[in-house]
């Protein structure tokens, strides 16, 4: 009565699908997400305006920073459809990931009622084979 659903690991069958551009997406994707990304860019900020107002004589990028802002527009718009994509991939894989649960859930279930099934029939048996027994000494004594 089994389905027959032989669980798969779903991370190496993704993992193998993935192309270049894909592997590529997905590790900026997971680099930038990290709070390292989130630091890295702040102290660069921090560290471009400090040595725009602290050293040199007369800065280039003077505040209000319009090129260190321009270079900050950049790197999101380069950055924004890149993660965009990751993310993509990232949720197909959860996708999968669910539907290979999904699958061996159902064959689980579908097991587990077998074999309650199969309980039930032997409880069964097992109470008829009891009144058996106990006709059988009622009726010798």
């Amino acid at each position: 009565m089994s389905q027959n659903h032989e669980p798969e690991n779903i991370n190496i069958l993704h993992k193998k699908a993935l192309g270049t551009q894909d592997k590529i997406a997905l590790r900026i994707t997971t680099a930038i997400g990290t709070m390292y990304a989130v630091y890295f860019f702040a102290l660069f900020m921090v560290g471009w305006m400090f040595w725009q107002t602290h050293f040199g004589g007369k800065p280039f990028d003077p505040y209000p920073f319009a090129f260190l802002l321009f270079l900050g527009n950049i790197v999101q718009l380069l950055l924004m459809p890149l993660i965009m994509v990751g993310q993509n991939i990232q949720g197909k894989h959860a996708e999968i990931r669910a539907e290979e649960e999904y699958k061996t859930t159902k064959t689980s279930y579908h097991d587990i009622e077998h074999i309650l099934d199969r309980l039930e029939a032997q409880d069964k048996e097992l109470l008829r084979q009891t009144k058996l027994l106990e006709e059988i000494i009622k009726s010798r004594r």
